[in-house]
């Protein structure tokens, strides 16, 4: 009787712990994918719009990459400007905020220095973390460090992989 009590527990023990393993698991992964964060690559199109209205003005496309630690890479659709570097954090919750800057070069050729750009950009991330909806502010120095134009923008990503 003492012996099939024991072999009665044992095998209670070892479905207990198989089961609460497989659901904390599950609840883990779960938990990990809602909690997913910015870093990685991302496939980006973005409407140039009007400041005043918010009118469409122009569609491209960029790949942002964001790297554990906050900082990011950025390439474009142009041939007439440099690859952005900036930086980026996290604000809370889904949203985030980035900042990079990129050299302006001349239509004229491929080594004239027009000036910079510094574009801004508030970020919230989807429920599953693999898209993204933001907003953008751009600054447009000249190679004397005035400011000649700013810019408007908003943007739709998905997380590429």
């Amino acid at each position: 009787m003492k012996a099939w009590f024991w072999k009665g527990m044992l095998a209670a023990a070892i479905s207990f712990s198989l089961l609460s393993g497989s659901i904390g698991k599950a609840a883990q992964q779960q938990q990990g994918q809602e909690q997913r964060g910015i870093e990685g690559v991302w496939d980006i199109i973005v409407t140039g719009v009007s400041c005043a209205t918010g009118a469409p003005l122009f569609t491209g496309r960029v790949i942002h990459m964001f790297i554990d630690g906050g900082t990011m890479t950025e390439i474009a659709d142009r041939s007439n400007r440099s690859a952005g570097l900036g930086t980026w954090r996290h604000l809370g919750g889904r949203n985030y905020s980035a900042v990079h800057e990129f050299i302006e070069y001349s239509a004229f050729g491929p080594n004239t220095f027009n000036g910079t750009a510094v574009v801004a950009r508030e970020i919230e991330l989807s429920k599953n973390g693999d898209e993204f909806t933001a907003t953008a502010t751009s600054k447009v120095f000249d190679k004397n460090d005035n400011l000649i134009n700013t810019g408007c923008a908003t943007s739709t990503a998905t997380r590429f992989e």
